[in-house]
Order: C-alpha cells, then structure tokens, then sequence
C-alpha cells in the first residue's frame, strides 16, 4: 500500500464499509504471507466475521523491540489523535507505515476500540503482574470515552506501572472536569505539537495529577538522525546529540532532560524519565527524527 492508500483508510476510520473496499482491493491477487495482500486479507476476513474470535494481531505486543523493552499498545496514528497540530507534519509512525503489519496491527486497535473493547480489557488482563505497560506508541486517546475506559482498565491491575504521551488534552480535561478520579498506577506525558498548544486547555491538562510533564520533540541537525543517534546512547554523536536537545530545551524549560534512546537502560535500575514520578515537571525533549 502506498502512503495515500493508507491515509484513505484513516480518513475514512469511522466507516467500517469504506475500510472493507480498501482492503478488499489491497487483498486481490497472490497472498504471498508477510506481504500487504496477505495482511489485509486476514484482518478483512476478521472484520467481516463480525470481529469474533481471535484478531489477526497481537492487540497488546510484550517487549517488542530494545529500544521499547515494554508492553506496548497502539491504535492508527492521526485517525486517532484529536489533538494533533503540528505533530502531523512530522509523526513517526507514518514513517514505519512501509511495512504492512506496522499499519495493520494498529488498524486493527482502532477497530477494537470502536466495536470490540471487551477483546482489548481481555489482552489487558493477561499481561504479567508486575509489568511495565506503554499505553500508546502510536494513536492517542480518540475520544472521552476511550479515555474512561483505559484508565479504569489501569485501575483495575494497580500491580502495572502504566505510562504514555498524549495530545488528546481537550478529553483529559473533560473527564477531569466530570469528577473522574484517575488512576495512581498511570503517568502521562505532555507531548509537544498539540492543537491545543497556549490555550487554557494546556493550562488545565498541565495541572492533572497524572501529568509527569513536558516531552518535546525538536528540531536537530539531520546527521544525528542518519547516525541514529536518538535511538542508542552508544550510537555514534549520541552524547553530542543529547547536549543539542538539552540545549534546546534549556531556551524554553529550566529543569531538562534529554531522552537517551533506550527506554530499557534510561535510569539506573532499569527505571525509565518518562514514566518517573521523580521526573515530574523535568522536561523531556528527543530530537525530530521523521
């Protein structure tokens, strides 16, 4: 699929029909497994089996990869971000979109989030005690209810240490404003490129109790990404990278952090800034790496 292929698809996120069209014209022609026919053809013939039984992808993914050594859960990128403003010039995720499952696992969240969430509570309950949970890598909170549901989905495994980013500051707010009391096991950063960026908005989501703080990503000389150098604090120009995005910082924020790559080995004890409550009001900035 190519890059309008998928946007049509997040565009058209609340029609179930104009998905099914998508998929069945990506699906046509020889399934070779791995490949994007033989992935849309899967989560077409889930989708129209009423979305019973088990998803064609894991909903919740287990220490997915070093720089993420967490359990992960994702939904479709800008179809779910309400809150996104300049962000979508540079989101991230639409780079990953060049490999199939990487578009169709978090398509397939969406999709739960909107008709099956009891299959997202399931997965949610089978996370190991005791583990560390990123509540979306890509996506957002689409709506308020979403938003009630996972965090009553936090309250119910107080045994997890959750945390995430957002933009959905407006449904934050919201449900704070409606008495909600959230949950002591979750952390949520702020992260920067919202639509709501010098509102009041900012002003109250900045105050929840579940906010660490800022999370920044700003601009860097494009050869730290070409080294990769945000992603390792091994990496080749990691620790001049860092000191660029601590500079950078310091011109907005008095207290900085710059995120070393890793979230495994952030902090000694395999502790990590972002989902710290000894990092509350630090920010934390990565470098644009689109």
């Amino acid at each position: 699929m190519k890059r309008n292929e998928c946007l049509e698809i997040v565009r058209n996120i609340e029609n179930l029909e104009s998905i099914k069209l998508s998929l069945k014209s990506v699906s046509r022609g020889y399934l070779l497994r791995g490949s994007w026919a033989y992935y849309a053809a899967k989560l077409l013939a889930w989708i129209e089996s009423g979305m019973d039984g088990k998803p064609p992808f894991s909903v919740i993914v287990a220490n997915g990869n070093r720089k993420l050594p967490f359990f992960a859960f994702s939904s479709l990128a800008i179809a779910d971000c309400p809150g996104k403003g300049e962000c979508a010039k540079y989101c991230y995720s639409l780079k990953a979109w060049r490999y199939p499952a990487a578009f169709f696992r978090p398509l397939q969240n969406s999709l739960l989030m909107r008709h099956r969430p009891q299959a997202i509570a399931c997965a949610w309950n089978l996370i190991p005690e005791g583990k560390t949970v990123r509540l979306f890598v890509d996506g957002d909170f689409p709506n308020v209810e979403t938003l009630r549901f996972f965090m009553e989905l936090c309250k119910s495994r107080p045994d997890l240490s959750v945390y995430g980013y957002s933009k959905s500051w407006a449904e934050f707010v919201s449900l704070d404003q409606g008495g909600f009391v959230w949950p002591s096991n979750y952390l949520v950063n702020k992260s920067n490129g919202s639509r709501w960026v010098n509102t009041g908005i900012a002003n109250a989501f900045s105050a929840l109790p579940i906010v660490r703080g800022e999370f920044d990503a700003v601009p860097v000389d494009k050869s730290f990404i070409k080294s990769k150098a945000y992603q390792s604090k091994e990496n080749e120009g990691s620790g001049e990278y860092r000191k660029t995005v601590r500079e950078k910082l310091k011109a907005i924020y008095n207290r900085v952090f710059a995120c070393p790559g890793n979230c495994g080995n952030c902090l000694p004890g395999g502790r990590h800034a972002c989902g710290s409550k000894d990092f509350a009001g630090i920010a934390i900035g990565i470098g644009i790496h689109a």
